[in-house]
């Protein structure tokens, strides 16, 4: 019975709950809709908060991926926000059947319940919304389908031949791995290139992805290039977890017809280990041993053979420089032509070697050529020496013992390794090679080498020109040269080898690399006591490779030291007071104290290495010359301490400046701005920042920036304008300048810098709520005595939330601003701003290339005449009622209420090379008769070259909505 009577209980509670539920829909149907309409005004805050999340981030990165929840939810959003304006239609339309003496009961039950029902939707949507930390992500790069193939690139009739072989073997049904094998420097890596882009292009294949394996393969690395060069991505460190994500990613690709390129095999190289499964693509692998064609099953084998003596000949022709018509070479070009036996790669660097040389010196080099047999290289076949010779040649003639240093610094690195020239740097710099008063005059230099290097085919560009690559065979030559002639760079020793270093001859060696992984262990010390520069790498992310504490301690005149994922003290390097540079890259550092001991050091790089500096330390290393740290902050003042430093790049923090009123210091906005201990710097009122040649600040604000060597960059977030004033030194030569959230600054130019910050190419201004204008030339102290010279190479303006923005530039009578530089401008949420530019402004736009405006609440016009007093009187059908914009490619206005046209009074525009134009939520736009005959006649040009070439990667994009003035 208690059973019974406890169930009738519960049964009870419901039902009485259900009825006080429907009599609600009946006697509280205005409390109901009430509720909905609340509702639904929040959401639409909601809606618009993330909204405006979206946009921050596609102006602070402009190509973003929204995340796909909050895609979704906005979604959601839109489709619920749409049923509450049809439900409320309704409940308008029959709002006398609700009230009054006699109301449509029936009527108001079923719309209270609905109305009910679509409110507890909204409130799921808008507690949903709190989830969203993330709103968006960086687009990843756009790939660049075209496989990069070396400069000069001569298809010859052995080429082509092989490369038919190829092609026709790849189209074979039955066919699904090809080997390519030849001589080391023969081509085969540049034809394997060629073939993709050539079978892409024909769209036999969808997708072309390449990976170098190399002689030691590290599977993580081809992994990371294969997923790269097909535009994929992967996220997990484990191998045989991205082994497993691959075959997922070409399982899920079946559709598609894909050629995997692997170059430079040495070995039988198990697929599924890297993660390519069995028929899901066609392989083509380039290889020196044909027996690696066998063992790894090619369906076809084809041998890449060398250049006859016809192809020879012209190829070192090309390179060299010469004339067919010179008779006094003719002879001397043949011979030599035929001591490169046919091999492209030694052609090419002997070529380049004598370019520009008389005939007597051909003669020279011939003899010397035929004296450059190294039959002492290890592991190299008869058929591979001439090769070798030729390049040992082609070293021998670099001019000066810098260039040849630094051809011998690069065979430090891995092979088939993109070496950052910042890297080198370091190395020249710690090595003293070129005597230079200032880092920035080295880097000068060794840019002029690296050209020289190339010129020479010694080094390879690569798809950025910040690094380089040293092909495997010039890698080899560089290793034996050091060996030879005991240079500083002679040895690559791997790691694993404890038992073993004592009886290793290492005391000659000046420069040694070391590479392994976490699973080895390092020997407790080395004794090389004439050792300069130390490069040790550690090649797997999850397992720390244990430095010994007395690992240094036999290396006493060491100058240069690279460690990369260990675990380290940096008491271990208290021995090594010769020490100029040290680098830093993923390691576990402890006992930063030590730092101090290295009083010669000159350049200091903390990269994703956690370590809080001393404040002591700029007393300490008073050589500095160069800082990078990108995992934790230093404050300016700690910086002036640094007399000689000359680069910084890094995370500086949050400060204020002595004598600051209460509204401009940081109490008004602490949560903003205070150190994680709620401290904040405070600066004597006339500090001023290091003057510094090269510099990428970021000011800490809870974001993180990739930061990068070589600029003059400055990011700043989260403070009042007075506090800008400390970077003045480095204002004269700031080339990309970042602005978020400053405050009471009115303008950039004059009040950022009076002198106009004319080397500024980048302007990126965000969310300062203050900000009148950019530049401002009728507040400039120069411009009584003329015009003022402000921004004259800036080249893009973006702009977003800028709710007090008047003008972008103003300038009082007669003065004239030229924006001949600028080639992109994009602004967003500017909601005071009625117009872009004066008439002669726009006059100057030559460079001009994207202009994007959204939502600007007051924009009437991109152009704007009458306010303009370097122009005459308007006169209809003259030709000055003409501005030509030649370059401008984009042109996007979208959500732009008050926008009535391009340009006002008589004037029009043209834009002959316009490619895109997207016209939206513009419901005021008139276009001019005129002005749009005169612009789609470029656009028909366009479409024509669209619909008439398919395979051309031209996109026109047209989105109209606008009402047409004729």
């Amino acid at each position: 019975m208690e059973i019974l009577a406890g169930i009738a209980s519960k049964l009870g509670e419901l039902l009485v709950d259900a009825t006080v539920k429907q009599a609600r829909y009946l006697f509280c149907f205005n409390s109901i809709v009430k509720e909905l309409e609340d509702k639904q005004t929040n959401l639409k805050e909601a809606q618009e908060g993330i909204n405006e999340r979206v946009e921050q981030e596609r102006q602070r990165h402009r190509a973003i991926d929204i995340e796909k929840d909050v895609e979704k939810w906005l979604a959601d959003v839109v489709k619920e926000m749409a049923d509450v304006r049809t439900l409320k239609a309704n409940l308008d339309e029959k709002k006398s059947c609700f009230n009054g003496w006699c109301p449509n009961w029936g009527c108001r039950y079923w719309m209270g319940r609905k109305a009910s029902k679509e409110t507890r939707k909204l409130s799921d949507l808008l507690q949903d919304r709190s989830k969203f930390s993330i709103v968006a992500r960086p687009k990843p790069l756009p790939l660049d389908k075209e496989l990069p193939i070396p400069r000069h690139f001569m298809p010859f009739g052995t080429t082509k031949s092989a490369c038919y072989q190829i092609i026709k073997a790849l189209k074979g049904d039955n066919t699904k791995m090809v080997g390519l094998h030849g001589l080391g420097g023969v081509g085969k890596t540049t034809l394997a290139k060629f073939v993709g882009n050539q079978l892409r292009e024909e769209k036999f294949f969808d997708e072309v992805g390449i990976a170098t394996v190399s002689q030691d393969p590290n599977i993580i690395n081809v992994q990371s290039e294969l997923v790269k060069s097909l535009g994929w991505a992967l996220k997990e460190d484990d191998e045989k977890k991205r082994a497993d994500r691959l075959r997922l990613m070409f399982s899920e690709s079946k559709g598609s017809k894909i050629l995997i390129i692997l170059d430079d095999v040495w070995k039988e190289l198990d697929l599924e280990t890297v993660g390519i499964p069995a028929n899901c693509c066609k392989i083509l692998l380039t290889t020196r041993l044909q027996q690696v064609c066998d063992r790894m099953g090619c369906d076809t084998r084809i041998k890449l053979d060398t250049l006859d003596q016809a192809e020879g000949l012209n190829l070192l022709r090309e390179h060299a420089g010469i004339d067919v018509a010179d008779e006094a070479l003719t002879d001397f070009s043949k011979r030599v032509a035929d001591e490169c036996k046919g091999l492209p790669l030694a052609i090419k660097a002997v070529g380049s070697a004598l370019r520009g040389r008389t005939a007597d010196e051909w003669n020279v080099a011939l003899d010397k050529l035929q004296n450059a047999k190294l039959d002492k290289i290890e592991g190299i076949d008869k058929d591979s020496q001439g090769v070798y010779g030729c390049l040992k040649f082609s070293y021998d003639y670099l001019n000066g013992d810098d260039s040849r240093s630094c051809f011998l610094l690069c065979s430090l690195f891995p092979e088939d390794y993109k070496i950052d020239l910042e890297d080198l740097l370091g190395y020249a710099v710690g090595l003293a090679c070129y005597q230079a008063e200032s880092i920035e005059k080295a880097r000068s230099l060794l840019r002029g080498t690296i050209k020289g290097l190339k010129d020479s085919s010694l080094l390879l560009d690569t798809d950025d020109d910040r690094f380089v690559k040293m092909h495997d065979v010039v890698r080899d030559v560089a290793l034996w040269i050091g060996k030879v002639e005991k240079k500083f760079f002679t040895r690559k020793v791997v790691i694993g080898f404890p038992e073993r270093a004592g009886e290793e001859d290492l005391k000659q060696y000046r420069g040694i690399s070391l590479v392994g992984n976490g699973n080895q262990e390092l020997p407790s010390g080395l004794k090389c006591r004439s050792l300069h520069i130390l490069r040790l790498e550690n090649t797997e992310y999850d397992n720390k490779l244990q430095v010994p504490e007395h690992f240094f301690k036999e290396m006493p005149a060491l100058k240069v030291v690279t460690i990369i994922g260990v675990v380290l003290s940096l008491k271990s390097l208290q021995f090594l007071t010769n020490l100029q540079v040290l680098q830093l890259i993923r390691c576990e550092v402890t006992d930063a104290s030590f730092l101090g001991k290295l009083e010669g050091l000159q350049i200091l790089c903390l990269q994703r290495s956690p370590i809080e500096i001393p404040e002591e330390l700029g007393d300490e290393l008073s050589r500095l010359k160069l800082l990078y740290i990108d995992n934790c902050s230093i404050s300016p003042i700690m910086m002036k301490r640094f007399p000689r430093l000359e680069e910084f790049y890094g995370l500086i923090k949050n400060w204020e400046v002595e004598g600051m009123s209460s509204e401009e210091s940081y109490a008004g906005c602490a949560e903003l701005n205070s150190q994680p201990d709620g401290s904040v710097l405070c600066l004597p009122k006339d500090f001023s920042f290091t003057k510094l040649q090269r510099y990428h600040i970021n000011k800490v604000n809870g974001n993180w920036w990739t930061i990068r060597r070589g600029r003059r960059y400055l990011r700043i977030g989260n403070n009042h304008k007075a506090t800008l004033v400390i970077f003045s030194a480095l204002y004269p030569e700031l080339e990309n300048l970042y602005l978020e959230r400053v405050r009471c600054c009115h303008n950039i130019v004059p009040s950022i810098d009076e002198r106009g910050l004319n080397e500024l190419t980048i302007l990126d201004v965000t969310d300062c709520k203050d900000l009148e204008c950019i530049m401002d030339a009728s507040k400039s102290p120069h411009g009584k005595s003329g015009n003022p010279v402000m921004l004259s190479r800036l080249a893009e303006l973006y702009m977003s939330e800028l709710p007090e923005l008047k003008w972008i530039w103003n300038a009082p009578a007669q003065h004239v601003i030229s924006l001949h530089s600028l080639t992109e401008l994009s602004v967003s949420r500017c909601n005071n701003l009625t117009y872009i530019f004066t008439l002669s402004q726009a006059r100057s736009l030559v460079q001009l290339k994207s202009l994007k405006v959204s939502k600007c609440e007051r924009l009437e016009c991109i152009v704007e005449a009458k306010f303009d007093y370097n122009e005459g009187e308007i006169s209809v059908g003259d030709g000055n009622t003409i501005l030509v914009l030649p370059l401008l490619r984009k042109l996007k206005f979208k959500h732009l209420p008050e926008f009535m046209t391009f340009g006002s009074e008589n004037y029009y525009s043209t834009w002959p090379a316009l490619e895109e134009l997207n016209l939206s939520n513009c419901p005021k736009l008139i276009v001019n008769s005129t002005e749009l005959e005169a612009n789609l006649q470029y656009l028909g040009e366009v479409c024509s070259l669209v619909f008439t070439f398919l395979s051309f990667p031209l996109i026109l994009l047209i989105h109209i909505t606008l009402h047409l003035a004729c």
